[in-house]
């Protein structure tokens, strides 16, 4: 921070009040059409298209460039552009989040550099002047993406070592018991498509595999569990083989009445592919490492540090295969009168309660979080809006009803407060937390134990 500022103090040295005026005067006639060059560039570039879309760019992004430029190059004395160069840091940190490539922020403001240099250069200033307003300007964009640049790397360092984290978190997911649901829920999907098909139910409605919740899990938890294992890419061959192809032959043979043999030898086929995918599973297992580490020692639920890993994935997964997701932040209500009450034995019996009623109400593809204190975090995979509100409404409702029974024999009962957050496309995690986190201090403002949605 010091040396950004006696860096700054420099050039306003080195620069004159007539040349800065000047350099103030082209911004001030010229910004509007400056931002909107900048975003055109950026537009420009395929590698923006995850980062930036029409609407955001008109409403929102191209009038705060028009106010960064003026901010930057237009600044009365070196102590305001000195505070302006600080706050780069938190652009470069958002930058970080979102993933924004370092490339496409550097491409346009290069061309923000040349074309303000044009336009120094069509102006009445004199050669040495003119010199001197390149630079200056020139300068102040290399302070400002320097610093930007500084906060970006190491808040994706810390990214990169979160995610590092993780995997050795996962590697220390309790296998056994994990194994097991999953083994049991793809063989309850199984048992049902053969019941319904051996009493000829019509399976025009059926639940693909890839929709049920072994799938989910497969799609939302496998893969970060297990990597890049080559069996997860069998795994998935073979559940597209059951979902695109069996399946739809498999209702297509009902709607002809096909003979018994034909329909056996489609079940058959389909049973194959399932104990393929047993077997796969297996092996995968088999090679993971049963530990336990990194979780909440109170609730054993995940931990906080590794929610940025989670949701920069599923982001991720959102953009690529168009599905929403829903964030739903829960805070028990006058937790504080239960620990004064009842005791910090008492609190902590309750938060493992909420945390089991949280946990036995998801589905295996979703992730709970202790968020911190008595603040839970809810991660829905593949939800729309009214399905993460009747997830949230029948959380609250069930909170509300359960007696928690303390280490004196007596019960108590407790409610909780829920904000819930759609996905929106924004490519920066922190916002559908902020989001979820406002909508979760209006319900508590609104009268507790209800469920708001942002």
């Amino acid at each position: 921070m010091m040396e950004d500022k006696n860096r700054i103090d420099a050039l306003y040295g080195q620069i004159e009040h007539e040349v800065r005026k000047q350099i103030r005067v082209i911004i001030e006639r010229e910004k509007v059409a400056l931002a909107e060059g900048f975003y055109v560039v950026m537009l420009s570039d395929p590698d923006s298209k995850p980062f930036l879309e029409a609407a955001t760019v008109q409403q929102r992004l191209k009038p705060s460039m028009a106010v960064w430029l003026e901010q930057l190059l237009c600044s009365e004395d070196s102590a305001a552009l000195t505070q302006f160069i600080a706050m780069q840091r938190h652009v470069g940190e958002v930058h970080a989040r979102a993933q924004i490539p370092v490339n496409l922020v550097l491409r346009g403001m290069q061309w923000l550099k040349q074309t303000i240099n044009q336009h120094l250069q069509q102006s009445s200033l004199q050669r040495d002047e003119l010199i001197s307003a390149v630079l200056h300007v020139y300068q102040l964009f290399d302070i400002a993406f320097e610093v930007m640049s500084v906060s970006y790397v190491c808040s994706h360092d810390m990214g990169v070592r979160a995610d590092e984290a993780f995997k050795l978190f996962v590697s220390g997911y309790n296998m056994a018991a994990e194994r097991e649901r999953q083994l049991g829920a793809l063989l309850e999907w199984e048992s049902r498509l053969f019941r319904e098909s051996a009493i000829e139910l019509p399976l025009r409605e059926v639940v693909y595999l890839r929709a049920s919740s072994f799938g989910l899990w497969l799609n939302h938890k496998a893969s970060l569990v297990f990597d890049e294992q080559r069996e997860l890419s069998a795994l998935n061959q073979s559940i597209e083989c059951i979902d695109t192809t069996l399946i739809p032959q498999l209702v297509a043979a009902q709607a002809v009445e096909m003979s018994n043999d034909s329909r056996r030898i489609l079940l058959r086929t389909i049973q194959h592919e399932i104990e393929q995918i047993k077997f796969l599973l297996g092996d995968m297992f088999d090679r993971a490492n049963d530990m336990e580490v990194g979780r909440d020692v109170l609730t054993q639920l995940f931990n906080r540090r590794y929610l940025p890993s989670i949701l920069k994935r599923e982001i991720e997964l959102s953009r690529r295969k168009g599905f929403s997701f829903a964030v739903v932040m829960l805070d028990v209500d006058h937790f504080k009168k239960v620990n004064d009450n009842y005791g910090h034995d008492g609190g902590d019996l309750v938060l493992q309660q909420v945390a089991r009623l949280m946990t036995n109400r998801v589905r295996s593809s979703d992730f709970v979080f202790r968020y911190g204190g008595e603040e839970f975090l809810l991660l829905l995979t593949e939800v729309d809006e009214g399905q993460a509100r009747k997830v949230a409404e029948k959380l609250c409702t069930s909170i509300a009803e359960t007696r928690v029974m303390l280490l004196t024999g007596k019960t108590i009962t407790v409610t909780a407060s829920l904000g819930v957050a759609l996905s929106d496309g924004h490519p920066d995690y922190e916002r559908i937390i902020q989001r979820a986190d406002a909508a979760l201090y209006e319900a508590k403002n609104s009268g507790r134990n209800r469920v708001v949605l942002a």
